[in-house]
């Protein structure tokens, strides 16, 4: 132990170099087993953190598919929380498009909370070349995260993916992020927690076990009341509306950003407007939501991708939301439907593709 002690005391530049290039190659090594996807032969249970940790789930399962590229096209939901509470699962989701008449395909929902443009093109960056089909959610909340929270992404936080195209448009938009090459303290930030969750566990419980994942967390919430979800539309107002105001021209040129890059790497694009609770939002959003709504429009037309909203299209009442924009069970049936079906008639159309 003592001469252990005296080599990490030991100031001779030679050993801080030996020191310095064992140390790189094991980084790079731990960097490598995370960014293709290699992690994710361990089973998902094992990583998870807590019951609703979605960013390990989601970071999970995209190395999964890049690992394991599924054999019939893929369909990829990518969103906040609305957009992880606005489907059943990504396998009830495939099998409502192919009872519709669409292709047999293979879905999954890659939407987490609060997850910005940035995690969501971390995501397309990362998803296996094959006949994919990228389902972008919009809504009012996407269009107010920051600058500085979408730029975290570039160093793996909060999704355990690279994106190399990402950290070039952050830095030509920026400046930031010239020499971020590494999603190291990404890593070891969610490794840090894992092990302290683990240690938790263990000094609570007296044993480690997998733990379960919760894709619906708030299924176990009481829905708001109705005077609840209108006290949230005046809040949204007096404390969302000035962020939207300041960062939604950002959070547009990041989205089209989003959209380019997914075009280029030959994935079929689809632009979804999230749920929304029409009955207690009334005319009170009109004004925030036809601002981006008009944004996005001019993104689908200029890249030459569908762009569905379908929300006033099926009749969803206000107590199948939890709120304003996170749906219940029952709610989340009927716009999976509404969902499923008008992708199937994009396949039926030829719009979006099965094959090379």
């Amino acid at each position: 132990m003592n001469s252990f002690t005296r080599g990490l005391r030991n100031r001779n530049p030679l050993v801080l170099v030996l020191a310095a290039s064992l140390l790189a190659p094991a980084l790079l090594g731990v960097q490598g087993w995370f960014t293709s996807g290699a992690w994710s032969a361990v089973p998902m249970e094992r990583w998870v953190r807590t019951s609703t940790d979605d960013y390990m789930v989601v970071s999970w399962m995209v190395g999964r598919l890049k690992q394991d590229p599924p054999e019939t096209p893929l369909v990829v939901l990518l969103g906040g929380s609305s957009g992880r509470e606005a489907v059943v699962s990504g396998p009830s989701l495939a099998r409502d498009i192919e009872a519709r008449g669409g292709p047999r395909v293979t879905a999954r929902n890659l939407s987490s909370r609060m997850q910005r443009y940035a995690q969501s093109w971390a995501i397309v960056d990362n998803l296996p070349d094959t006949p994919t089909t990228v389902l972008i959610g919009v809504n009012l909340g996407r269009f107010t995260t920051s600058p500085a929270s979408n730029y975290n992404q570039v160093i793996g936080r909060e999704l355990l993916l690279k994106s190399d195209s990402l950290r070039r448009w952050v830095h030509d938009y920026s400046g930031e992020h010239a020499h971020s090459y590494t999603i190291l303290p990404g890593i070891f930030s969610a490794l840090t927690s894992y092990v302290q969750q683990r240690e938790n566990d263990l000094l609570d419980k007296g044993r480690l076990r997998p733990r379960p994942y919760r894709p619906h967390p708030f299924d176990t919430r009481k829905a708001l009341s109705e005077e609840e979800k209108h006290k949230f539309v005046d809040k949204w107002l007096t404390t969302y509306y000035p962020r939207f105001r300041k960062v939604h021209e950002f959070d547009a040129h990041m989205l089209e950003g989003l959209v380019a890059e997914a075009k280029g790497r030959g994935l079929d694009v689809v632009l979804v407007d999230l749920p929304w609770n029409r009955e207690i939002v009334g005319d009170a959003f009109d004004e925030p939501m036809g601002v981006y709504q008009a944004l996005t429009e001019d993104i689908a037309a200029k890249y030459e991708v569908p762009y569905l909203d379908f929300n006033r299209d099926v009749e969803i009442p206000s107590e199948y939301f939890l709120d304003l924009s996170h749906l219940l069970p029952p709610g989340r049936a009927i716009w999976q439907a509404g969902l499923a079906e008008r992708l199937a008639r994009l396949y039926a159309d030829g719009v979006l593709r099965t094959g090379s």
